[in-house]
This record gives C-alpha cells, structure tokens and sequence, in this order.
C-alpha cells in the first residue's frame, strides 16, 4: 500500500467514526477517555474539561495512545487504529478560530452551546465555562484490519499532522 493510499483508508475510517479513547498516565496511574473528534488532517481535534482527569495527566505528561474503532460482532471483522502522539491546549486566537470551526463543521449541534447559552441546562452550561480545545498529534498510525488476516496492520509514520516516508506492515 502506497503513503497516499494508507493515508486515504485512514482519514476514511476517522471519518467514519464519531469517538476517540484516549489514554494518558499521571504518576504511575494509567487512565482512559472516551471524546468526540473532528479530523483536521490527521491531527484530532476534541473538546475536554481543563479539570478532567485525563487534561490533567495531559497537562503533567503530554505523551498519549489513542484507539478509533467500530463495534464488532466477530474479531474477523475488526477494523481500527491505534496511535501514538501527544495532546496539548490549542491556544492562539487564530488556532482556537480554525480548530472550533472544523469541530463545528464535524459537529454543528455543538454550537448551540455557544451562541445560546442559556437555551442549555444551567448544568450544562456551568460545565461548558470550563472546557477546552485540545489536540491529539499523532506521531505513528496503524491501521488494523481482520478482514485482511488476523492482526494485519498498516504502519504510517506522522510528522507535524502529515504522513511521512513509506508505510510498513507491522
């Protein structure tokens, strides 16, 4: 499989999918999320509380794993990504102007939360005063997928949100 091709399959299948499991360690304590994303490139973009337990570990140890995956029935069905790369804040005006229009273009729902804040519970609404724009940079992607055998799985490297070099099975 050519770079472009795997790169292709990949933004396909974050496409496809609405929901990211990240996972972080703080100290000697692993610990897993689940946020939506929207893709921008092969970087991910999510919304999380600045007092999560995960944005905090973040916060300590920007290094994560995240997975993207369907529900299967069968493990010959599965298909999914795992990655590894690192989370931080978007900040920058212009950063946090692109990084909330993509995830409002993925997600436009969300920009009731925005405009009519009052429209939403006060419950939600108190919560939604501490959240912020991350983004997941992953440095290497596999690609698994069953259907092509048994723990077939496609290796692209990431630099920078772009995909790097050749792809490899790994």
């Amino acid at each position: 499989m050519t770079r472009e091709e795997l790169q292709r399959t990949v933004t396909d299948y974050m496409d496809s999918c609405t929901t990211m499991t990240l996972a972080c360690n703080s100290g000697d304590q692993p610990w897993a999320a689940a946020v939506f994303y929207a893709r921008d490139g092969l970087d991910l973009i999510f919304f999380s509380s600045r007092t999560s337990r995960h944005s905090k570990a973040f916060s300590e140890n920007p290094k994560a794993a995240a997975t993207i995956h369907g529900d299967y029935h069968g493990w010959k069905e599965i298909k999914g990504l795992q990655m590894e790369g690192r989370v931080e804040p978007i900040t920058g005006k212009s950063a946090r102007g692109h990084a909330l229009s993509v995830y409002l273009k993925r997600y436009p729902f969300v920009r009731e939360f925005f405009s009519s804040p009052l429209s939403v519970a006060a419950g939600v609404a108190k919560k939604m005063s501490k959240i912020e724009l991350y983004l997941f940079r992953p440095q290497r992607i596999l690609y698994v997928n069953n259907e092509a055998g048994f723990g077939t799985r496609w290796q692209l490297e990431v630099w920078e949100g772009q995909a790097v070099g050749e792809p490899t099975l790994a």
